[in-house]
């Protein structure tokens, strides 16, 4: 096994930064590079992140040490963005930026065309989770991905050993339970977009797992956090990561605290260490594992995906927060005098944060007033509905965040660097101080040498000044010292002559480090789309998600184009579908998966070649790698929602690639639809009706619930219920356990029909998926008569129907809101 690590080049560990006090943690703990956020276009708008001037400082900082910087631009743009956002960039560009992380494909492509040795990572956001994503990314220039958190090392191994990028996963920190870059639900929701970096996490609020049909709780009444993972932690697993030759390690955490980053960095640091050089030795130290959990944990911690599905075992069920440690029971309470008896497991030190864990939830805390030993029985002065058996969590430790604190409190980090210092009487001191890296300083005192006419200068005195160096990041390892005899040099020159060359070889260190960028003047013909000629088609189409759909009773109520699952089409069955005596031909459309991994991919590609010679008039494409497939075929294709366009730079991209049509993005408002309409000719789609997916995952709320008790085969729709008491639908795959969770309400926009259709797109769509036939029929008649006379006002049968499901509730979506 040796062998095969000693292969490898060590991992780069990348550490999260929120603030500049985050930036010193990360790097005084030894990271080899950070990613970090400006004010605005990051996704997490809710961390501090950082001003231009500090990210100009942070670049200083970091370069000095060697460590890479790269600027999180990972969020979805509109285009009256995406000046502002390229005026962000050139700033970054010029200040010595490593890289940027990007999610949105046409924001990629525009910084390409600028910039051109700027290098681009693929943010997770992007959703890379098969090999021809991957590829496809790195036929676009990008020289790094970071794959979705779900792959397992084979997969991941697999993208290594094939494709020429580089590699990024998650090796600590909070695991999103939806595909990244795939989660409508905070959006739709309350407006706050994930995939513009305000994600409202509803995924750590309270479900209950229900019938959707008759709303019966299934299982316990109690709610529990259905959809809440805990952080992972691979400590256990770094030497496989490190066999699989990942390219660099990356620490979650731009919200969390400098704390949290320096612990956890440093921690990481020893053991990738470790790992690399000493593999047959590789042992995780409790200790090191009690101070991870202590800093931060949901109930524990996971390893993800990395070797496969876990099911409920990867979820904090109970708590979605911060955990602690547990450190004690309640042996009695005393509601009168608020007096509790806690017998210890655990030393408690006087400043250490506790809370008691009761029944109802409402978990009183306090500041610990004196040490404990482990053992002890203790008395506590506090308020609150406690009883005997409840359990009592260190949520802080005083002393561990001591020193954590002092880990980054000045330059523990020393660079190692070598000098050699000549003093000739009659002529200057010359300093010549260099590093590892190369970086090489020489400074000339103006004040020449004297001849000694007391006690001269010793080689021992001229060591000890120049080695002065504590509030430096350098450590003298060697200095050579050449000398006359006899000569003298006030101490105050020598400082000042070694504070003179510690500053030049600090500039000399980010000089080198910094790419040697010109300015650069943004052209802003790149940002000037042709106009799109006036629209011709208007089409509804239909995609029949459910099994439970007979396509020939759409295809005769007259609609235009029928989308169906790949996998339920042949070509005799598109033959068949095609057959239907029309005056206009059906269109016939394969909807390829959104999520689909290496196996599925083989699959897919057989299922498109079976095609390519039918009478089928395209397919709907849901992922990069997809997009990668396609080129292999001749067959036009539609760029789906899930590829998230969101701006004219990516429709122009998507329609210099090739593609039929783009569906755009269900979190845009219909103004901002509108005005993407008018611009580059190529269709555009628009889904107007539907219960809107909200989540993908590789997790199984059904299925996972109380250890697969109650069976997601047994041909019921279950939901989840929330703290409102709307239910969100979840669909599951069995054949790969994969869940999709619907949005409460279906998207229903028939009263804004005329006002939709007279902003001349292209593709109205219709997703059908949990409804009943008949109520299937009853919705698309009515959109399909609304689409072939707009002007009309609504019939009586159309008012029904909106009174009907205004009952059952739907929502309009973001067409009169979008998002934040």
């Amino acid at each position: 096994m040796r062998a095969s690590f000693y292969s490898q080049k060590k991992p780069e560990l990348l550490a999260p930064v929120g603030s500049l006090e985050s930036l010193y943690a990360a790097v005084q703990n030894g990271c080899d590079a950070v990613y970090l956020g400006g004010k605005a276009f990051s996704a997490r708008a809710y961390a501090a992140n950082l001003t231009i001037e500090e990210i100009k400082t942070a670049l200083e900082y970091a370069h000095l040490y060697g460590v890479r910087v790269y600027i999180t631009i990972n969020t979805l743009y509109k285009d009256e963005e995406l000046t502002s956002l390229l005026d962000f960039v050139q700033e970054i560009y010029e200040a010595g930026a490593d890289a940027v992380i990007l999610q949105d494909l046409g924001a990629a492509q525009l910084i390409r065309q600028i910039f051109p040795d700027l290098e681009l990572h693929a943010s997770t956001q992007m959703t890379v989770h098969n090999l021809e994503g991957a590829r496809y990314l790195a036929n676009l220039g990008f020289k790094r991905v970071v794959l979705a958190r779900e792959l397992t090392l084979e997969e991941i191994s697999k993208i290594i050993t094939n494709i020429s990028i580089e590699v990024e996963t998650f090796v600590h920190g909070a695991l999103c339970v939806c595909y990244s870059g795939q989660c409508l639900m905070s959006s739709l929701i309350g407006g706050r977009s994930g995939n513009r970096g305000r994600c409202a996490q509803p995924c750590r609020l309270p479900y209950r797992l229900v019938d959707f049909n008759t709303g019966k709780v299934v299982g316990s009444d109690e709610p529990y956090y259905l959809l809440s993972p805990k952080d992972i932690c691979t400590l256990e697993i770094l030497p496989a990561l490190i066999e699989r030759g990942i390219h660099s390690f990356k620490i979650e955490g731009r919200m969390k605290r400098p704390e949290y980053t320096a612990a956890v960095t440093g921690i990481y640091r020893k053991y990738i260490d470790l790992a690399f050089n000493d593999p047959d030795n590789y042992i995780v130290d409790p200790k090191d594992l009690k101070n991870l959990t202590q800093i931060f944990n949901r109930g524990g911690f996971s390893i993800g995906y990395y070797k496969g599905k876990s099911g409920s075992k990867m979820m904090s069920l109970l708590r979605p927060k911060n955990w602690g440690v547990k450190v004690g029971e309640v042996i009695s309470y005393n509601p009168r005098r608020k007096l509790c008896k806690i017998r210890l497991y655990d030393r408690l030190e006087e400043g250490d944060g506790i809370e008691i864990w009761t029944e109802k939830g409402k978990n009183p805390g306090m500041i610990v007033p004196s040490s404990n030993d482990s053992g002890d029985l203790i008395t506590l002065s506090i308020k609150g509905e406690i009883k005997k058996g409840d359990p009592v969590y260190r949520t802080s430790q005083k002393e561990l965040l001591k020193k954590i604190t002092q880990s980054y409190a000045d330059y523990r980090r020393k660079i190692d660097i070598f000098g050699q210092i000549s003093f000739k009487v009659g002529e200057p001191i010359v300093l010549d101080l260099w590093d590892q890296k190369g970086n090489y300083v020489q400074l000339e005192s103006e004040e020449r040498v004297e001849k000694a006419k007391k006690q001269p200068l010793t080689a021992d005195k001229v060591r000890e000044q120049i080695n002065k160096l504590g509030n430096t990041p350098f450590k003298l390892i060697d200095l050579k010292v050449k000398m006359d005899e006899s000569i003298f040099v006030p101490i105050s020159r020598l400082n000042a002559l070694r504070r003179k060359a510690i500053k030049k070889l600090s500039e000399e260190r980010i000089r080198n480090f910094r790419p040697l960028r010109p300015l650069t003047t943004i052209n802003q013909d790149v940002l000037t789309f042709p106009k799109a000629q006036s629209n011709r088609l208007r089409e509804l189409a239909v995609y029949l998600k459910g099994d439970h759909f007979n396509p020939d009773r759409f295809i005769e109520v007259g609609i235009d184009r029928l989308y169906l699952d790949l996998k339920k089409l042949t070509p005799e069955k598109v033959e068949k579908l095609k057959g239907h005596n029309r005056q206009v031909e059906l269109k016939v459309f394969a909807v390829l998966p959104r999520i689909a991994r290496n196996q599925e991919m083989l699959l897919i590609k057989e299922r498109i070649k079976a095609l390519e010679d039918s009478s089928l008039d395209g397919f709907i494409i849901g992922n990069l790698g997809e997009a990668e497939l396609i080129k292999e075929f001749k067959k036009p294709f539609i760029i789906d929602f899930s590829l998230n366009v969101f701006n004219k730079a990516t429709i122009a991209y998507w329609t210099r690639a090739g593609a039929k049509g783009v569906t755009i993005s269900p979190e845009l408002n219909l103004k901002e639809m509108r005005e993407l309409n008018q611009w580059i000719d190529i269709e555009k789609e628009v889904i107007v009706y539907g219960y809107l997916p909200v989540m993908i995952s590789e997790y199984c709320p059904v299925g996972a619930f109380k250890e697969g008790k109650y069976s997601c085969r047994d041909n019921i729709l279950y939901g989840l219920l929330d703290r409102k008491g709307m239910i969100f639908p979840v669909l599951t795959y069995c054949r790969n356990c994969r869940s999709e969770i619907l949005n409460s309400m279906p998207l229903f926009l028939l009263e804004h029909m005329e006002q939709i259709i007279a902003s001349d797109f292209s593709v109205f769509r219709m997703n059908l998926t949990i409804e009943e036939e008949e109520e299937g029929l009853e919705v698309v008649k009515a959109y399909l008569s609304k689409l072939n006379h707009p002007e009309l006002p609504l019939k009586e049968e159309e008012k029904r129907l909106i009174n009907k499901l205004q009952k059952k509730g739907f929502t309009k979506g973001h067409f009169y809101r979008g998002v934040e």
